[in-house]
């Protein structure tokens, strides 16, 4: 009867919240696209080579509090716009697990030494993770994209020619657009939240703090991050479930494992990638997010004792 509570909480709560999330950052890049200013940005980012333009795709993350779903409007703009894949990627990345309910954590927990350690070791990792993508020639296994929700009447015609169109024609044309691309992704958003309410209702908070007392702290380290990788977590609650984690006794390095793991990625985002990755890159995109997990796992937990 719990799990079956906590699975339709998830759907109602955190469908909600994905389905709003989506819509709203759909808006935004269609919205800032009309008026010029996502062109500009992307003209800029399409002119730096790998490291540069991943470096500052990992910054771009750092200061953007997305889940893991709904970074995934940001990367079609991104690839639409013909940005390189290393930038993409790194973005993709960057964005939840360089996660600010991680680093508030820290914050509250440590104090801001600990914190930074954690930027920067998350932001060369993400950084080297778009760099490799795109050296690999992981862009052959991206899927063709439709223009229409992205590029398509971007612009107004007036008698000089093309203009960016006006504040009111961007936000109605850019709702309009939103609402297309929602309804392109909505079987594969239900069909995510479905099985995600599955995972989410069928795996108990205890199962961790069980684990903790039955393994070493260096593998907890690695599970806690498998544990996570299919479940959703939302940047907001990573700070009430670190504090509870802690307060229970469950050591920092694969707790911190776990949460950037849950909130890197999930079954719904996964399943949404599916539009525009092939599957290789889609367990490549997991593969990155679970080794980033364990990576700053491992760091944190070293320097929690000297420096927490």
């Amino acid at each position: 009867m719990k799990s079956f509570q906590a699975m339709l909480e998830f759907l109602l709560m955190d469908g909600a919240l994905l389905i709003g999330l989506f819509f709203g950052i759909t808006w935004m890049v269609v919205f800032l696209q009309q008026l010029g200013v996502g062109g500009a940005l992307n003209a800029r980012l399409s002119g730096l080579g790998r490291w540069r333009g991943a470096a500052m795709a990992s910054v771009g993350g750092l200061v953007t509090p997305f889940c893991s779903c709904s970074t995934v409007p940001v990367l079609t703009g991104m690839l639409r716009a013909d940005i390189r894949l290393s930038t993409s990627f790194a973005f993709l990345i960057a964005s939840p697990v360089i996660n600010e309910g991680v680093i508030a954590l820290l914050l509250g927990k440590s104090g801001l030494m600990l914190a930074l350690v954690y930027v920067g070791v998350a932001g060369f990792v993400t950084t080297l993770a778009g760099v490799l993508i795109e050296t690999m020639g992981m862009a052959r296994h991206l899927r063709p994209l439709s223009v229409a929700a992205a590029s398509g009447a971007l612009m107004v015609d007036a008698p000089g020619g093309m203009q960016r169109s006006s504040t009111l024609v961007a936000v109605r044309v850019a709702a309009r657009l939103a609402l297309v691309e929602l309804r392109q992704v909505a079987p594969y958003l239900a069909i995510g939240l479905l099985i995600g309410s599955l995972i989410y209702g069928l795996v108990p908070d205890a199962m961790l703090l069980q684990l903790s007392t039955s393994m070493p702290e260096a593998w907890l380290v690695v599970v806690a991050a498998l544990i996570g990788i299919p479940m959703y977590i939302s940047p907001i609650t990573v700070i009430p479930i670190g504090y509870a984690l802690l307060a229970k006794g469950f050591p920092v390095g694969p707790l911190i494992a776990f949460l950037i793991a849950a909130a890197g990625t999930s079954v719904p985002e996964m399943i949404l990638l599916f539009r525009i990755f092939k599957w290789q890159l889609v367990a490549a995109h997991v593969a990155v997010v679970t080794l980033s997990a364990v990576v700053l796992g491992y760091v944190i937990g070293a320097l929690w004792p000297m420096i927490g």
